[in-house]
């Protein structure tokens, strides 16, 4: 992810813009691996237009530091949304976790997880006012 992102971290007290142009992801909050999720993605907790002036390019849908996919856009798209189709694998869970400590340097957290916390991230481009992003905390469990 190279852009130059507009990061909404929350929803609490957004002006209109951030309004309008906040991705907002619907899925659940633990998927297993090895099964198929479907995650939307709507621009704006309220409505973004999409007219000839005024529009969503593109969305993109990412998970972990994975990219899920990008539905592209434009004025003539009803809506200002996308559905992706997430399937999480085993290998999400094993990446370790590491720490840092000023004394006993650095230090593995985990080896042998059976699940992780992490974020699925939506970022969209607006013709007019640039790249924005949100995200949202999951769990990902091994189905065993």
């Amino acid at each position: 992810m190279s852009y130059d992102i507009k990061w909404i971290e929350s929803d609490d007290e957004l002006n209109e813009l951030e309004k309008k142009h906040a991705p907002v992801i619907t899925t659940p909050d633990t998927m297993d691996t090895g099964d198929s999720y479907e995650v939307k993605v709507e621009v704006g907790i309220l409505p973004h237009v999409m007219e000839g002036e005024h529009y969503i390019e593109w969305i993109e849908l990412w998970l972990a530091d994975r990219k899920i996919g990008r539905v592209d856009l434009g004025p003539s798209a009803e809506k200002a949304e996308a559905v992706f189709t997430v399937k999480p694998t085993k290998d999400i869970i094993a990446a370790k976790e590491y720490e840092m400590c000023n004394i006993r340097g650095v230090n593995v957290c985990a080896e042998s997880l059976d699940s992780v916390l992490t974020h699925l991230r939506a970022i969209e481009s607006c013709n007019v006012h640039g790249v924005w992003g949100s995200h949202k905390k999951i769990e990902i469990k091994e189905q065993k």
